[in-house]
């Protein structure tokens, strides 16, 4: 393991606080009908979540399972469930958004999509958790030990 990879545990972790703030702002969007910018930011999160869930699924949970960091509760199948699901939850957001713009109740419409986010914000907070329990200090003990031995 690298230094670079060490350093970037940080800015992952702070990835999620980035990521709440995104979908806050999409959702304060949703609030004032500003419809344009409640899709064009939820668009970007999606971006950026699935950015951040490739680091993951392409560096760390490697990293994590080649070290036996495994526990019961933050396995590899666990994790990647997580984000196949929280992907395909944001997809789903995303086609909500996007048909709010003809819908015939708009606030109706709304109010649906807010329910099917507030089960999406419960399940990205409990992975999150997850992650910042489980995964991230698993890594850092384990780099910290190596560095500590002059590896």
């Amino acid at each position: 393991m690298n230094t670079q990879t060490y350093a970037t545990f940080g800015s992952v972790l702070a990835e999620h606080s980035e990521l709440e703030e995104l979908f806050q702002k999409h959702q304060r969007s949703l609030l004032i009908r500003d419809l344009q910018a409640a899709a064009a930011t939820l668009k970007t999160f999606q971006n950026a979540l699935s950015r951040h869930i490739a680091y993951e699924d392409e560096v760390l949970l490697p990293l994590y399972a080649s070290k036996g960091l495994e526990v019961e509760g933050g396995t590899l199948p666990i994790f990647h469930a997580e984000h196949r699901k929280l992907s395909e939850m944001t997809a789903k957001l995303v086609r909500e958004t996007d048909a709010l713009d003809g819908s015939n109740d708009l606030l109706g419409s709304i109010l649906k999509l807010f329910d099917d986010e507030a089960l999406f914000k419960g399940l990205f907070a409990h992975h999150a958790l997850r992650e910042e329990n489980l995964l991230f200090p698993g890594l850092e003990k384990t780099v910290n030990q190596q560095y500590s031995r002059g590896l």
